[in-house]
């Protein structure tokens, strides 16, 4: 059954000295994503599957960004350059 979603958490952890992103996760999507990205040690498991891991992310791994938030016009725009890209493929 894994944690409740209450439970649920993602903590990550910078230690400037050794410029390393220290990383414990309890969360799903998180998880997946983490094993396919760095070598996490698997903490629990439940059924052959992790339901919390640890490990060590580098400097480049981690990035932070301002949100991109869309008008309705640009979202129109794009809609539309997609579709003119898909009709230029077909």
């Amino acid at each position: 059954m894994g944690y409740s979603k209450a439970e649920q958490e993602t903590v990550l952890a910078y230690d400037n000295d050794n410029q390393l992103w220290k990383v414990y996760s309890t969360v799903p999507k998180h998880i997946r994503k983490l094993l396919s990205i760095g070598d996490m040690k698997i903490l629990e498991s439940e059924n052959d599957k992790p339901i919390c891991v640890q490990g060590e992310l580098s400097i480049k791994q981690v990035s932070m960004k301002k949100e991109r938030v869309l008008t309705e016009e640009t979202k129109e725009k794009l809609r539309l350059r997609g579709l003119a890209l898909s009709e230029k493929s077909n």
